[in-house]
């Protein structure tokens, strides 16, 4: 994977689901969070179900959710400041 995760999602938000933007938008507002959570947990927060958390990862180009979970937390810090930064 090429592209930081978040980049893949901030571009990617016009092609996905309405269950796929909430979990888009909860990752965006709260990467720190869902870079630690599970599938099932990220899909109750984002009122969807784990099987579209996974769905979401696999539209994104990732293996699976573990792997996107993986990206999440490679992020670096100064990266997620700047795209905070970005949404305001």
């Amino acid at each position: 994977m090429s592209h930081n995760v978040l980049y893949l999602i901030r571009t990617g938000m016009d092609d996905f689901s309405k269950g796929q933007k909430r979990i888009a938008n909860y990752i965006l507002s709260n990467y720190d969070k869902a870079a630690f959570m599970t599938a099932c947990r990220l899909g109750q927060i984002a009122q969807v179900s784990e099987s579209t958390v996974v769905r979401f990862a696999s539209q994104l180009g990732y293996d699976g959710y573990p792997a996107m979970q993986k990206a999440l937390q490679d992020v670096p810090h100064e990266v997620v400041v700047v795209h905070r930064s970005v949404l305001i």
